[in-house]
């Protein structure tokens, strides 16, 4: 997206979003298109094939572009597609979109997206479901009703254009080494170029299987954290968080945070060594046992850019209920490289997203 579609881009929002913590009430939900003095409404089907009643946690993503997201990138950002219609449908600067027939909620939700500027437009609908990467792996059976638990459905509305070049490639996609989506441990999390940080340890300690948390804890260890080969969110709600790390300025557009979360809930600033390019994801807990550590295989989260400056921020998005059930939170951290050298490092510590919970996953 290179310019706004709004006529009046700082009073609206591009993006528009809301969850819920029971995908079923969606199921049979409409979009409805309407016109100024025309007494019928267009009503679009979001989920033709009734995917949605499975009743997992579902985020809905509206997004008003110049040209929609590729297919490619929205499988790396809300998981595996599971669903797609599309829409053509003319707007006017009086135009409303709403989605209704939502099951507990007895009014339609305006998708605040307008003003409109008038002409052909499509609509796509593509429902989605990303599911915590433990699950790439063997399974004890009572974690399989916990994967469940932990997916999330995503329905993301996209509205662009007629004419939008849909079959240009973006200069910058998103791969899944953008976005890693995981269960981690009380203890939380750390992200390291591990082949680096390995080498310096020893340095640093000698070789052997060192307890890196008595170290950090003792302060003995912060000089890593000064070099740039390190990134640590200490103390963390065990649950799923997804990680983003945007390819590039553009490709970040795309990422709704703005009626998500609107501001982040927490913000943490660390150096990085311009030579990193890559960050292994390592629960903190790992650390106590440092040589079986660098050996393990770690999900990796590349950083690109060569700024020396690395801004972390936790967006959380609520997924309310309508039907008795807990609300739950879909919490995600967004990397972004900077130029120029941090003048303090801002940590990220003692993260609560819900209260007295114990994720089994984690």
């Amino acid at each position: 997206m290179k310019e706004p579609l709004h006529n009046h881009f700082n009073e609206h929002s591009s993006h528009f979003g809301f969850a819920l913590a029971d995908s079923t009430v969606l199921a049979e939900a409409k979009l409805i298109i309407s016109q100024e003095n025309e007494t019928d409404d267009m009503q679009l089907d979001i989920d033709p094939q009734r995917h949605l009643e499975d009743g997992r946690k579902v985020s809905v993503i509206a997004q008003l572009l110049q040209t929609p997201v590729h297919r490619e990138d929205a499988n790396v950002l809300y998981g595996a597609e599971i669903s797609y219609v599309q829409y053509a449908v003319r707007l006017t600067e009086n135009s409303k979109i709403s989605l209704a027939s939502i099951q507990g909620i007895s009014y339609p939700i305006e998708v605040d997206l307008a003003p409109y500027k008038e002409g052909e437009y499509e609509v796509r609908v593509a429902l989605h479901r990303k599911t915590p990467r433990i699950a790439e792996g063997p399974l004890e059976p009572e974690q399989l009703a916990m994967v469940k638990y932990a997916q999330v459905n995503t329905v993301h509305i996209t509205l662009f254009p007629a004419d939008a070049p849909i079959l240009d490639l973006p200069s910058a996609p998103w791969t899944r080494n953008h976005h890693v989506f995981d269960s981690y441990g009380r203890r939380g999390f750390i992200l390291a170029d591990l082949d680096r940080l390995a080498k310096r340890v020893e340095e640093l300690l000698g070789p052997g299987n060192h307890n890196l948390i008595e170290h950090f804890t003792e302060g003995r260890l912060d000089v890593l954290l000064a070099e740039g080969l390190m990134v640590v969110v200490w103390g963390i709600t065990p649950w799923c968080y997804s990680l983003f790390s945007p390819p590039s300025e553009q490709a970040s557009y795309v990422l709704p945070w703005d009626k998500l979360g609107d501001e982040p809930e927490r913000q943490a600033i660390y150096p990085i060594d311009t030579n990193v390019q890559q960050l292994s994801i390592i629960p903190a807990n790992e650390l106590a046992f440092w040589a079986d550590c660098i050996r393990k295989d770690w999900p990796v989260i590349d950083i690109s850019g060569e700024g020396e400056t690395l801004h972390l921020e936790l967006y959380v998005q609520m997924a309310e209920s309508v039907n008795e059930l807990h609300e739950n939170p879909i919490p995600s951290f967004v990397l972004t490289r900077r130029e120029g050298k941090p003048e303090m490092i801002l940590m990220m510590a003692d993260v609560v997203i819900v209260e007295e919970v114990d994720f089994p996953l984690s």
